[in-house]
C-alpha cells in the first residue's frame, strides 16, 4: 500500500488476517456441526471473543453491499493494492481473462 503510513498498512493487514482467521474457524464449526465425527475441532489461539462473538454473527447477517462499502472505506480491496477487478455483471460466472495477443 504505497502512500500510506506503515503503521495503518500493518494495522489493516492484522485486521484482515484475524477476521479471515476468525471467519474460517466457524466455518470449521459449521462442518463440523453438519458433520459430526467427520472432523476435529479447530485449534483455536487464546482470546478472540470480541471476533467470535460479535464480528462473525454481524458480519454473517451484514448483506455483500455492505460489506463491500465498508471494506472500501477502509480501503482493504484489491484496487487498494493497485488492481483493477475485470468488469462483470452480478450472477455472472468469472471466466479467464482473454490470452495475450500473439
Amino acid at each position: 500500500m504505497s502512500g500510506m503510513p506503515a503503521g495503518v498498512s500493518r494495522a489493516q493487514q492484522r485486521l484482515r488476517e484475524q477476521a479471515e482467521l476468525h471467519l474460517r474457524l466457524a466455518a470449521m464449526d459449521d462442518l463440523r456441526r453438519d458433520h459430526p465425527g467427520a472432523t476435529s475441532a479447530p485449534h483455536r489461539p487464546s482470546g478472540g471473543a470480541f471476533w467470535r462473538y460479535v464480528f462473525v454473527p454481524v458480519y454473517r447477517r451484514l448483506p455483500w453491499a455492505t460489506k463491500e462499502r465498508a471494506m472500501r472505506a477502509l480501503k482493504m480491496t484489491a484496487e487498494g493494492h493497485g488492481w483493477t477487478p475485470p468488469a462483470r455483471t452480478p450472477g455472472e460466472p468469472w471466466r479467464p481473462p482473454a490470452p495475450p495477443p500473439a
